[in-house]
């Protein structure tokens, strides 16, 4: 049988609790980690974020994987990423600071602070020349700069989707790789709401689950076995609440309920109006955004899947 051995690094810090009346010790921003270690290029250092203490903490890697502590250098309000750049410069991404911090590991100090747009998540390093990009979570936006001179402003590439999180790079270097956290899994809720018609002001989204022109004739709550209901109803019941119904688009594009009834003309067709929406109604999906790292081209990668918390690329094969 084949062994393999794991380290695992967990930085924490444990605030005491206050006496009643008093303030707490620190602030939780609850900050979500995005790559909380990394290891420098010659495997002789490992560093990660304590994010509660905003700071650095920097490990010294021996023979057999012992870790020992080496540094703690503070660096902006929760950091939630690092990556080495090289052996002995790592790059620190500050969620709350709205910043990057370069650490200069040999030094123990921040050499340099760079300003990003709001709650950035993660850095990467691609290109030739070499181009650090960090993206910035609630901006949309992934920021692209110049390690040699971090006084040049960063160009900007808009990510058409809601948190760009994590980050990964392509094995030649030439694709930036950029995970979009709140992502589309290709469905969407008709409303169901009894009294919300078409064109009403006092619901939305209008209750078109009710209106005869769907594919259930207006049956709600809609039968999930074909006409029927499987289990049948009981005579004896009462009526049961009329509901909302989410339906989800196949790649040819329409809508389907998980009962094969086709709500493609009330959602995006001509009788779009009736749910709500505009004819030609769409929604993106974008799971992934591909950066050129030398153009800054953007392309997307479609639906892979959706709440995208992190990302490696598949050193075999690409």
């Amino acid at each position: 049988m084949r062994r393999f051995s794991m380290i695992f690094v967990v930085v924490a810090v444990l605030a005491a609790p206050a006496l009643a009346g008093e303030a707490p010790s620190f602030v939780n921003w609850e900050s979500p980690h995005v790559h909380p270690l990394d290891l420098s290029p010659d495997g002789t250092r490992l560093v990660a974020v304590n994010t509660a203490a905003d700071r650095l903490e920097v490990f010294t890697v021996e023979a057999g994987g012992v870790l020992t502590h080496e540094l703690s250098i503070p660096v902006g309000i929760d950091p939630v990423s690092v990556r080495m750049r090289d052996d002995d410069e790592a790059w620190v991404v500050n969620h709350i600071s709205d910043s990057v911090s370069v650490v200069d590991l040999e030094a123990g100090v921040v050499i340099a602070t760079v300003q990003t747009d709001d709650e950035p998540g993660d850095v990467v390093f691609a290109g030739d020349p070499e181009r650090a990009f960090v993206s910035c979570t609630q901006a949309n936006t992934v920021l692209v700069f110049d390690p040699t001179d971090l006084s040049t402003a960063p160009e900007r590439v808009d990510i058409f989707g809601e948190d760009p999180r994590a980050l990964a790079v392509s094995e030649d270097g030439s694709e930036v790789y950029v995970a979009i956290f709140e992502s589309g899994n290709g469905s969407t809720a008709l409303g169901g709401v009894p009294g919300a018609v078409a064109g009403g002001d006092a619901f939305f989204p209008p209750n078109v689950i009710s209106n005869e022109a769907g594919p259930h004739e207006g049956v709600n709550p809609p039968p999930n076995d074909g006409d029927d209901f499987d289990p049948e109803v009981d005579s004896d019941n009462p009526d049961a609440p009329e509901v909302a119904l989410i339906v989800k688009q196949n790649d040819a594009g329409l809508w389907f309920d998980d009962n094969e009834g086709d709500w493609t003309e009330l959602v995006s067709g001509a009788d779009a109006e009736l749910s709500g929406r505009l004819e030609g109604w769409e929604l993106p999906d974008h799971d992934i955004a591909v950066i050129d790292s030398d153009t800054l081209d953007l392309s997307y990668v479609n639906r892979l899947m959706n709440i995208c918390m992190g990302m490696a690329v598949n050193p075999d094969d690409g």
